[in-house]
């Protein structure tokens, strides 16, 4: 039997085939039997280029190396954006990756519509990847309980991520971080500054925005105007755009209030740093009457409010609220900006959501996995993947890009950030108390204690109770 080799293969042969014949000199294992090859051999006469085929013994060395054998690894992320334009950028990044380790990353998109479920079940033993585009990282690590979901990589942080405290912001960090551990990179953000109209606060007297609780309870008295019957034409103040329960969350953070212990075994809602939080809001709604009542329902949209001209301040929005008003509302250009947090009676806080790339429990290809996160986690991609979605990045470098310097309330954004604090919490009920409807625990506390006015004292006895019991059960 022969085998078709180029000149080039024959000569790698060859030499193989030699430093074999040394090696098998002094070894105790007979050597392979020869090989009949055919070699395809180019001369030059008489200025003409000839190949001829000439037929040759070969002996391969039984000491060489045999091929590395590819290994491919399993990437589940989440959809963003146009998700036919992320999937392919995603895909183009481990091409190179591939092409430049040998490893395939099989790239996997898991829709935000089961999303939560998903990694549930994963972290519940369910099937999984090796790596994964995640979130709340404390609650599914703690329903994994140390045999599923998440796994720490700390051992893997100097080698690839030595200066991680360097390249990312320190807020960030508190959703890969969880009791002593490292568990992967932070590569996306949801930063929430304040929003006001430059314009309407300039007309009321003001030069800058509301920067403490006492600032926003005087100006937003001054910033609210009725017509001649009582009705409300401009609200205030807001507290924040987004899900009713996200807007009041960095209410409590700010008055140094939590929703737990940071264990995740305790509920700590009957607090006096919860009692303010409440008071205060309540203050805003009913007694001095300068937000909007309808905080609660449905219906409720502060953003359009802002762009109607019928809201001066909201208290926190979503980090793509900017680049919606450049292009969506280009005759406010001038009228509206973006400022820190408040400072309430403890400190600054902003809410911060963020996902992060993780290898889970159960894969074999735990070196293969954090070599794919670090090359994730280079600049150059992380810029990519910003540039597309166009939303924060945790990443310190790609935030001082021109991306995000070329516009004021770009560099606020930036700003916010060293205010983050993490929405996620460490207990696996967390996801049942925070549920964005009636009959959830901290749904009910906010709406019972503003909008229905009940005594906080009764509504906040009655949520501890629930929400510990709901936290005994998930244990």
């Amino acid at each position: 039997m022969s085998k078709n080799l180029s000149r080039r293969d024959f000569l790698r042969y060859a030499g193989v085939a030699a430093a074999g014949a040394v090696v098998a000199s002094c070894a105790p294992s007979p050597a392979p039997a020869p090989e009949v090859v055919e070699v395809e051999v180019t001369r030059i006469v008489e200025g003409e280029t000839q190949v001829e085929i000439e037929v040759v013994t070969v002996t391969p060395d039984p000491n060489a190396a045999a091929p590395a054998p590819s290994v491919t690894i399993e990437f589940w992320t989440m959809n963003y954006g146009d998700a036919e334009i992320y999937l392919k950028l995603i895909r183009d990044i481990a091409g190179e990756f591939e092409a430049e380790t040998g490893i395939t990353a099989d790239v996997q998109m898991v829709n935000w519509s089961n999303g939560m479920t998903t990694w549930l079940l994963v972290s519940q033993g369910g099937a999984h990847p090796d790596v994964g585009d995640m979130w709340w990282l404390y609650s599914f690590s703690k329903l994994g309980r140390g045999e599923a979901g998440p796994m720490p990589i700390t051992e893997y942080q100097d080698t690839y991520w030595p200066d991680l405290e360097d390249r990312f912001f320190a807020g960030t960090l508190k959703d890969v971080l969880w009791e002593g551990e490292f568990y992967g990179i932070p590569w996306r953000g949801d930063i929430r500054p304040q929003l006001y109209r430059v314009d309407m606060l300039e007309e009321a007297g003001f030069s800058a925005p509301p920067d403490t609780w006492e600032d926003v309870t005087e100006m937003a008295k001054a910033l609210t105007k009725r017509d001649d019957a009582g009705n409300v034409t401009q609200w205030g103040y807001a507290i924040g755009s987004s899900v009713p329960l996200q807007q009041f969350f960095q209410c409590l953070w700010q008055a140094g209030g939590e929703f737990m212990t940071v264990d995740g075994n305790t509920a700590t809602l009957d607090t006096p740093e919860m009692r303010d939080t409440l008071n205060w809001i309540y203050d805003l709604v009913w007694t001095q009457e300068v937000h909007p009542l309808d905080l609660m329902e449905t219906g409720y949209d502060p953003i359009t409010m802002f762009e109607g001209d019928q809201l001066a301040v909201i208290g926190s929005v979503s980090d793509s609220a900017g680049q919606d008003l450049e292009r969506d509302f280009p005759e406010l250009d001038g009228k509206w900006a973006m400022a820190i947090p408040t400072m309430g009676p403890a400190n600054r806080s902003s809410y911060s959501g963020a996902g992060y790339w993780g290898v889970l429990r159960g894969t074999e290809k735990v070196d293969q996995a954090v070599e794919w996160i670090s090359w994730l986690s280079k600049d150059e991609n992380m810029m990519a993947l910003a540039e597309l979605l166009v939303r924060v990045s945790p990443n310190k470098n790609v935030m001082a890009s021109p991306m995000w310097s070329d516009r004021e309330w770009k560099k606020v954004i930036v700003e916010t950030l060293e205010y983050a604090h993490t929405s996620q919490h460490p207990s696996t009920a967390w996801s049942k108390l925070v549920a964005n409807n009636p009959g959830a625990v901290i749904y009910d506390l906010f709406y019972e204690s503003i909008v229905e006015k009940q005594p906080i004292d009764d509504v906040l006895a009655r949520a501890q109770q629930r929400a510990q019991e709901e936290m005994d059960k998930s244990g």
